[in-house]
């Protein structure tokens, strides 16, 4: 890491902590060479997963496509406005994303990443839940699983 002050590379850091998510590490670094300070957030990065498509084709991880799908069906729920549905689409990735990482697996089938979403969607946001099965139903739900009544 260099500072974006000075470029130098002899930075330390001075205070670390986890963020309330505990998915995000916070540095406070001080660069020896000029004395600035700067913060920095660290995230898991978790491209090393690959998500196995119903086609069989194979993708890394896609955070935004996550957020995406997510965001979509919690902001078409009536009373919440595009900030707040914001803020609850990351809360709720961020539930998804700590329970892919608590699988300890590389590869997961798209159908896993969506059973994950949907039973928080379900505990916490049922309309968004009816709307992400819909949504999903006709692409990415195993036909046997929707006869069953999932």
């Amino acid at each position: 890491m260099k500072c974006p002050f000075c470029d130098s590379d002899q930075l330390i850091v001075t205070n670390s902590r986890p963020t309330n998510n505990e998915m995000e590490i916070w540095r406070r670094r001080k660069c020896l060479h000029c004395g600035g300070l700067l913060t920095t957030h660290e995230k898991i990065d978790l491209s090393f997963i690959t998500v196995i498509k119903r086609s069989g084709k194979r993708v890394k991880y896609n955070r935004a496509k996550l957020y995406s799908s997510i965001y979509h069906v919690v902001s078409a729920t009536k009373k919440i406005d595009r900030g707040t549905a914001g803020d609850i689409s990351e809360k709720l990735m961020e539930k998804a994303e700590k329970e892919i990482i608590n699988l300890k697996i590389r590869e997961l089938s798209s159908e896993t990443i969506f059973l994950i979403v949907s039973e928080i969607l379900k505990s916490s946001y049922p309309d968004s839940f009816l709307r992400y099965v819909a949504y999903f139903s006709k692409s990415i739900i195993p036909k046997d699983l929707l006869l069953s009544g999932f």
